[in-house]
């Protein structure tokens, strides 16, 4: 299964605003990019980062957001909710990364995210392909990847 990741555009902002999932995440917070499109007349993401839709024969189902600070990229990432237990976590995420890889003209070296402690699937999913545990505050687990 491949994605195909392309710059978010007030569509696909919209779309990805509408989803509903059960259970602790009620939303994928996408106040900052409407912000920042009303403020600047640019999509960006919370603290600043770039958002990308995620999309699957025509259709936007996932949102990937990047943040590159020197070596370092921070990852945010979303999977549309009726796509959530399928078993395609972990090739979502490996191609999300690979995806800033090849976008980023950085050498790279250490990928980090946060990710709330209840979401125990997106969690098994991290771990799977090589995330480890940093930190915690509150509810939030930091984790991280060298590559």
């Amino acid at each position: 299964m491949e994605f195909e990741f392309r710059p978010i555009t007030l569509e696909g902002l919209k779309q990805i605003d509408s989803w509903n999932y059960e259970g602790f995440v009620e939303k994928v917070e996408m106040a900052p990019y409407f912000e920042s499109l009303n403020q600047t007349g640019k999509l960006q993401g919370p603290g600043g980062c770039e958002g990308y839709a995620a999309f699957r024969e025509g259709e936007v189902v996932g949102l990937f957001e990047y943040n590159v600070n020197g070596r370092i990229m921070e990852i945010g990432l979303a999977l549309r909710p009726d796509w959530i237990g399928k078993g395609i976590g972990a090739t979502y995420v490996k191609q999300g990364i690979a995806f800033g890889f090849r976008h980023y003209d950085e050498e790279i070296n250490e990928i980090r995210l946060e990710v709330d402690e209840r979401n125990k699937a997106a969690i098994r999913v991290y771990e799977k392909i090589g995330f480890k545990r940093v930190s915690q505050k509150d509810r939030d687990i930091e984790m991280q990847m060298f590559v």
